[in-house]
């Protein structure tokens, strides 16, 4: 049986980004772990970052793994002025 997994999930709109954190439970579908946070409207990688924190279960690497792509969908946001073209 597969393990459950995190996902990021974002919405990309043309003056903000929204990320948050799902769970993944094959079988079942996906819980919701946060709300979304939006940049730049607030430090959206930093609320995340907190959020993880306080998941104890989630290990150090996973976070970091997390945080990379938080921040690779940030920067790709960032470079095309939240146009999708």
């Amino acid at each position: 049986m597969e393990k459950p997994r995190l996902v990021l999930k974002f919405i990309w709109m043309e003056k903000n980004i929204g990320l948050a954190l799902d769970q993944v439970i094959p079988g079942y579908g996906s819980v919701p772990l946060s709300p979304y946070y939006f940049w730049p409207r607030k430090d959206a990688w930093e609320e995340l970052k907190s959020k993880l924190e306080e998941k104890p279960w989630i290990s150090q690497k996973r976070m970091i793994i997390l945080l990379n792509q938080a921040t690779d969908i940030i920067n790709l946001w960032q470079q095309s002025g939240g146009n999708l073209q």
